[in-house]
């Protein structure tokens, strides 16, 4: 049973069964969609909107559209990891 605005709601034991079944594919979904609202609330400043939108353009063409092998996507993990870290230590 949970209270919603001073209302009693009690769940269906079937979709409470439901939820329980699906609860990891749900907490998945929850964290995307948190991922989503704090990239929405970055990309209202135009400039980091420009380069948010670039490296992923970069990123799509040098591994969806372009022979890659192991080697180069470990380099590339390891520019974004060191890029994330300076980030991380900016004053």
């Amino acid at each position: 049973m949970k209270k919603a605005g001073g209302k009693k709601l009690r769940l269906p034991r079937r979709a409470a069964q439901w939820l329980d079944e699906n609860r990891e594919h749900l907490t998945h979904i929850q964290a995307r969609l948190k991922a989503r609202c704090v990239g929405m609330e970055l990309r209202k400043n135009p400039q980091m909107k420009r380069a948010l939108d670039n490296f992923k353009a970069v990123l799509d063409l040098r591994i969806n559209h372009s022979d890659i092998n192991d080697a180069q996507i470990k380099r590339i993990i390891g520019v974004i990891d060191r890029a994330a870290l300076e980030i991380a230590e900016l004053d």
